[in-house]
């Protein structure tokens, strides 16, 4: 159960000195002797000894993550109270399964929220109403070409080029049709939706609590992603370019 949690927490976002301390603090809570915990962004380790004095270890390898604040503000609360008051695992397990299935964005909304994000950010680093109003179309674009290459299965990085990729030709084809002005407001306010910029903060904080190697491997991840993005919109600057729009 502890593990359990401690994953979910990593799959959702949190820092790695969370998950450690919530997996020790509900071992401690059930009367384990000893725990030792190791965590970095794609592998958790936890070793235990019991009462009567039996080493168990199990090993959980994390394949993605990303973030969701319900789901950390709900596991949270669910460890603060296995600690105080100890329940049963069936009460756990039943209280686990609640969380992992609570409400998600429907895929509409999700595409929604993209294309306002977009608009609004083009505007804000300086684009006028038509670049916004175009910024919509392609940010909704984004969200269903992040859906279709997740359906797919792949690879982070991968899928970073070809939807940076994808909506960078879709930047330049709005203006092309004349409903944006400004490519590179578009652009700017479509690249927003891509930037790793919460990866880069969660591995600068890693490193500044002294989760060193975790901080390196989420940073050196956020550069990757960010080249890729960076790829992307520049194979379709080069690709347009040679045909003369």
């Amino acid at each position: 159960c502890a593990i359990n949690i401690g994953e979910q927490l990593l799959v959702s976002g949190a820092e790695i000195s969370r998950v450690e301390d919530t997996i020790r603090r509900i071992c401690n809570a059930y009367g384990i002797r000893q725990s030792h915990i190791f965590s970095i962004a794609s592998c958790i380790i936890v070793t235990l000894e019991t009462k009567e004095r039996k080493w168990i270890t199990q090993t959980r390898r994390i394949l993605s993550y990303g973030t969701d604040m319900w789901k950390l503000d709900r596991l949270n609360d669910l460890s603060r109270r296995i600690c105080a008051t100890q329940p049963s695992f069936a009460v756990i397990d039943q209280e686990y399964e609640k969380i992992l299935k609570g409400p998600t964005y429907s895929p509409a909304v999700q595409c929604g929220i993209y294309a306002m994000t977009a608009g609004a950010f083009a505007i804000f680093f300086g684009g006028n109403l038509w670049d916004g109003f175009a910024s919509l179309f392609v940010g909704a674009l984004i969200r269903v070409t992040l859906y279709a290459l997740s359906a797919i299965k792949l690879k982070a990085i991968f899928s970073n080029i070809l939807c940076s990729l994808i909506s960078g030709m879709a930047c330049i084809l709005v203006c092309y049709l004349g409903i944006g002005q400004h490519v590179e407001m578009i652009m700017i306010g479509n690249i927003m939706l891509l930037i790793p910029g919460l990866m880069s903060t969660n591995a600068i904080r890693d490193v500044l609590i002294g989760d060193t190697l975790s901080g390196i491997i989420r940073l050196i991840a956020a550069l990757l992603l960010a080249a890729a993005l960076a790829l992307g919109f520049m194979g379709a600057i080069l690709l347009f370019r040679r045909l003369g729009l």
